[in-house]
């Protein structure tokens, strides 16, 4: 993983860390990267956040009481959530088995769910990566 991350200088967009470093990982199902002002700076196919569940989750990071109370939404999905703190918010809808990671970046959110059956440690190594590596880069 971390040689993925680090062999990206600049990529010639956005979706290639979403395809190389998130879905090519085989831990994430889908991903997406947007700016903490809501607009999209890449996804996969049919990943769409709306601005609204971006402005929730950017005021999660200081205040996690309505995650907690509500639930993590993430592309019209709700997850329970288990844990916010330290630039990370994970959510987990237990009757389905799947999960969600949203990691804060300095000026962007990496956004990844993890489907049934897929270990989510190694979705949140990937996403944990990708976003302290942005994070270096003043992202």
């Amino acid at each position: 993983m971390q040689s993925r991350v680090a062999s990206l200088k600049m990529p010639s967009s956005w979706n290639e860390y979403i395809t190389i470093v998130l879905t090519d990982s085989g831990f994430v199902s889908r991903g997406a990267i947007y700016g903490v002002d809501g607009r999209k700076w890449a996804s996969t196919s049919g990943f769409d956040v709306t601005c609204e569940e971006i402005k929730t989750l950017v005021g999660g990071f200081t205040d996690p009481t309505r995650l907690f109370k509500e639930g993590v939404r993430v592309s019209g999905r709700c997850y329970t959530c288990t844990r916010a703190e330290s630039g990370l918010v994970m959510g987990r809808e237990s009757a389905e088995g799947t999960g969600c990671m949203v990691f804060k970046c300095h000026k962007c959110l990496v956004i990844a769910t993890h489907e049934e059956g897929a270990h989510p440690g190694g979705c949140y190594n990937v996403v944990t990566k990708l976003g302290e590596y942005l994070k270096e880069q003043g992202i």
